[in-house]
């Protein structure tokens, strides 16, 4: 059953095959959990988040037709989720800081300060300031969707040098953002960049 495409199994899915919804809740739990931290820096929430999804797929598994990829769906369903959660965590903000003493609440006034494309070009500066071969990395599996064996062949790198770029490449961009105290909120903005790239 291993062998069996995802569409294979998301029809044993629909017919109630518990076997067949592990066998793709393996495939794509990791990931979609990595996804998610990435872009909510919470494992609790993360966790959280794609739980419900794999519970949602098989309580609604009659309801959802899958006509081109599974992968597609978690990404499109997953982005959702967390564009929700990060509005949710926005609308508790403003709530304490409306109830407490009209202090600013530090990086959840963002879309108020900030357009899309002003945070999109913050981002984007930090990725080039980058060294050359960081940068490489970073652009390839963040960027454009690349698996970390395929960004270590195609640059002729070990797959632990490249997890060492992505994590430093990850600490510089985060530091760089630091003085707008943005990063959560530009994480979650920035998933449409990232699933349109994976």
């Amino acid at each position: 059953m291993n062998a069996l495409s995802d569409i294979e199994l998301w029809l044993l899915v629909k017919q109630e095959d518990a076997a067949a919804f592990e066998i793709l809740y393996n495939r794509y739990w990791e990931q979609s959990y990595k996804t998610c931290y990435w872009h909510l820096l919470d494992q609790e929430s993360a966790k959280d988040i794609v739980q419900e999804l794999f519970v949602d797929l098989w309580v609604k598994r009659e309801q959802i037709n899958i006509t081109e990829t599974l992968e597609g769906y978690i990404k499109v369903a997953l982005r959702n989720r967390v564009f929700n959660h990060i509005r949710s965590l926005n609308t508790k903000k403003k709530h304490n800081h409306n109830a407490a003493v009209q202090a600013p609440v530090a990086g959840f006034e963002v879309q108020e300060r900030y357009s899309e494309k002003e945070l999109r070009q913050l981002y984007l500066g930090e990725i080039g300031k980058l060294p050359d071969k960081m940068k490489d990395v970073f652009t390839l599996n963040k960027e454009e969707g690349y698996s970390i064996a395929e960004v270590a062949q195609k640059l002729s790198l070990s797959e632990q040098t490249v997890k060492n770029q992505l994590s430093n490449a990850l600490k510089r961009i985060r530091s760089g953002l630091e003085h707008y105290r943005i990063i959560m909120i530009l994480l979650g903005i920035y998933l449409y960049i990232f699933f349109n790239a994976t």
